[in-house]
């Protein structure tokens, strides 16, 4: 027997591994998988080499998850073959339609029959557009991490194949995606592109049209290495946006940061805001802590409301909305022990302003350092999108409470703007003497 089994010869793993997806890829190609596809289509994606499918999430939140189906789908053959996009529908107002019973929704597959017959993209200076319509497409009411995690694997998934991404997303909590992939994405070298619109891109009269190519231009011809937001003629930082309008078509602000781009005559791009290029290697970081909560002071509250916070076995962080610099009643010495207790225990507790504009500085009255002794982490100007999005993200990297209130006082993506200029009158100033 020893001798049999000497002579025997051995397997590799590799060529067992070979044989197997010679197999498959034999058996796919006698059933037909893969017809459809343009010649155009096969050749700018390289598929020549082995395409595997977005990879899905284990998570049992993650099997309700909207995912992207089928291959890519080109949209304008007569693009230029030097740059590609690929837009991800993941839903929104932009393509939905009347259903006829006096409610908007939206139709598989209608947005990319529209998108086909535009014109302005069967231009030879716009970029070649690949699209992928996700399953189901939601609302953006129903996003949830799992979604955002879909969303960022997908751009992951297709990242060394295309120059730039497009995300068609509803508005309500377009911030919260475009925050969160900020943080997701790490080492990001392209510009990813949220857009959507406040009307349907089927109404005679809309913003989806514009917003849908603003988008594509920025993310097939402009060198940015960041999440944007794209909305009304303006890109904004991902993590600096927010909804500012549930009506105007400017429906998006960027208190605290400046536009990165505006669409006008000509188009302008204000290099100095843009994030530098990364040198360190693409990589996804997924969230799946999602025991965040967000808790809005107003004056005269119940100390009894964090009561049973004290006793949570889930809560992992909490973001404190509070006046103005950062201030609230420090008089209330049992509402400053809950927070003490619950920092004690391990929770991260970020302090942002309530305010649209402004930072939180706990240092600048009694009342805010107060907090800060307690261990309450100024969150500076970041909005609460980008704070709670930053904050899951760093507690799905298993970082330590102690690194992670390191990290949420540092900026990461931009996201926050830890120095300000100040000017101080001390004594005097030449010429006021004469007034």
């Amino acid at each position: 027997k020893a001798a049999k089994a000497a002579a025997k010869p051995r397997v590799r793993k590799t060529d067992a591994k070979a044989k197997v997806m010679a197999k498959a890829k034999a058996k796919s190609k006698a059933k037909g998988e893969g017809r459809g596809l343009s010649e155009g289509l096969l050749g700018a994606l390289n598929t020549d080499k082995p395409i595997r499918p977005v990879s899905r999430m284990c998570s049992k939140e993650a099997d309700t998850a909207s995912r992207p189906t089928g291959m890519p789908e080109l949209l304008n053959p007569e693009g230029s073959k030097s740059r590609k996009v690929l837009i991800l529908y993941t839903g929104g107002t932009l393509g939905m339609q009347a259903l006829g019973n006096g409610t908007l929704g939206p139709i598989p597959g209608a947005l990319g029959k529209s998108l086909r017959v535009l014109d302005e993209l069967k231009q030879s200076r716009m970029p070649r557009c690949y699209f992928m319509e996700f399953d189901p497409i939601l609302d953006s009411a129903d996003m949830s991490p799992a979604d955002w995690t879909s969303i960022a694997r997908a751009v992951h998934h297709w990242y060394f194949e295309f120059d730039g991404f497009v995300i068609l997303h509803g508005t309500d909590t377009m911030a919260y995606t475009a925050s969160a992939l900020s943080f997701m994405l790490e080492q990001l070298a392209k510009p990813v592109i949220l857009t959507g619109a406040q009307l349907p891109i089927f109404e005679p009269i809309s913003d989806a049209r514009q917003n849908f190519l603003g988008a594509v231009v920025f993310a097939g011809l402009a060198d940015i290495s960041e999440v944007c937001l794209f909305f009304n003629g303006q890109l904004f930082r991902g993590n600096r946006a927010v909804k500012a309008s549930a009506s105007a078509l400017s429906a998006f602000a960027s208190a605290s940061y400046p536009p990165l781009a505006e669409l006008g005559c000509p188009i302008q791009i204000f290099r100095r805001r843009l994030r530098e290029p990364p040198h360190g290697r693409f990589r996804l970081q997924e969230i799946h802590v999602t025991d965040v909560l967000v808790v809005w002071v107003i004056p005269g509250f119940s100390d009894d409301f964090f009561q049973p916070l004290l006793n949570s076995k889930t809560l992992k962080g909490m973001v404190l909305l509070l006046y103005g610099c950062g201030n609230a009643p420090a008089r209330k010495a049992k509402f400053l022990g809950h927070l003490k207790r619950l920092v004690d225990s391990g929770i991260v507790i970020v302090a942002c302003s309530q305010c649209t504009h402004g930072t939180v500085i706990l240092e600048k009255y009694a009342v805010g350092k107060a907090f800060e002794d307690v261990g309450v982490v100024g969150g500076h100007d970041m909005t609460t999108e980008a704070a709670v999005t930053k904050l899951a993200y760093l507690l799905s990297k298993g970082l330590s409470p102690v690194e992670v209130r390191k990290s949420m006082s540092e900026s990461l993506r931009g996201e926050l703007t830890t120095e300000a200029s100040c000017f101080t009158i001390s004594e005097p100033v030449s010429g006021l003497s004469s007034l």
